[in-house]
């Protein structure tokens, strides 16, 4: 590949396509068939990881997420963060990273590194997002109602 080319990325419903293909006629004939960027050695790393191919969202490219190290800690802190909101609690990082400090030293884990980089990709991994609360003003002030 030179320098002046661009990388290209697909889709894992097309990489699923290409894998089945090269299945029933072989990574050259697939390489042969569905052009020259996706060459016989990505057709074979693309078979390698066909059950996860399989299982991944078909709308995104690649595979990449970190599964979490301690995955019933993260359910737990997730349920934790959930029922907050419900209840109307706003919720911080810092008061993420302080109940994380807490379950991890009754699950007896020693090596938790509790960061707000981890606080950002737990967040992420688990589809959640920092919100602040906002009130809806009841009434309009005297400069609005004079305009209206």
């Amino acid at each position: 590949m030179g320098s002046k080319e661009r990388r290209l990325s697909y889709s894992i419903a097309f990489k699923i396509e290409v894998v089945n293909y090269a299945e029933k006629h072989g990574n050259r004939a697939a390489e042969r068939r569905f052009g020259s960027p996706p060459t016989e050695k990505m057709i074979r790393e693309w078979r390698k990881r066909r059950k996860d191919l399989i299982k991944a969202d078909k709308s995104k490219k690649t595979l990449c997420s970190c599964a979490p190290k301690w995955p019933k800690l993260e359910e737990y802190i997730k349920n934790c963060i959930i029922d907050h909101r419900r209840n109307g609690i706003a919720v911080s990082t810092k008061m993420i990273l302080i109940e994380t400090r807490r379950l991890a030293i009754e699950m007896s884990i020693t090596d938790f590194a509790r960061t707000t980089l981890w606080c950002e990709r737990f967040m992420r991994r688990n589809g959640l997002c920092m919100r602040t609360k906002t009130t809806i003003v009841k009434n309009c002030p005297v400069s609005t109602k004079e305009r209206l």
